[in-house]
């Protein structure tokens, strides 16, 4: 298991300048987000649709950050049987501030769904598959890090652990 923290843009200042709702939960993030130069040049990858029908399914509160009305296109990106490539998802502070336990749960979700997902490839050495996935996190002073997880899926829920690290230090 790899994790790797970096600065990541301000997402709130970002999705305002990009005409985009400003997110307060949970956000599964557009492809290059923190690079789109306007709103035309996002869109999610594959796996994106399933996190937010995941969340949603599990009663995890999200903002979407298309107003309403729109929709950005997705992506396929594919995935092969022994990986899976998810999208970046943003954790507003408000959000772990008023329900620190909501990243253990939207990880523990994504878990589950990761290990049946590998289960369905049919490959037996399920430990071998790897996992990868981007959570931002908006600190307290409004700063964003990003997590960069590298793992199996069963691994997935020690990155909650680094999260209530970020915020109690920062």
């Amino acid at each position: 298991m790899k994790i790797q923290v970096s600065d990541f843009v301000n997402v709130k200042a970002k999705a305002e300048a990009l005409g985009c709702n400003i997110p307060t939960a949970i956000t599964v993030m557009p492809y290059e987000f923190e690079n789109a130069q306007s709103k035309s040049a996002l869109c999610y990858e594959g796996a994106a649709q399933t996190l937010k029908r995941l969340f949603q399914d599990n009663g995890i509160t999200q903002t979407p950050l298309e107003q309403e009305g729109e929709e950005f296109p997705s992506l396929l990106k594919e995935s092969s049987v022994e990986e899976w490539i998810g999208p970046t998802v943003f954790v507003s502070f408000t959000l772990l501030s008023q329900n620190p336990n909501l990243i253990s749960i939207a990880l523990n979700v994504i878990s589950n769904y990761l290990t049946d997902w590998f289960k369905g490839s049919g490959n037996k050495f399920i430990l071998l598959n790897k996992a990868t996935l981007d959570l931002v996190v908006e600190l307290k002073n409004g700063d964003c890090k990003k997590l960069h997880y590298e793992g199996t899926g069963s691994d997935l829920g020690q990155v909650a652990d680094v999260v209530r690290e970020l915020c109690l230090h920062n």
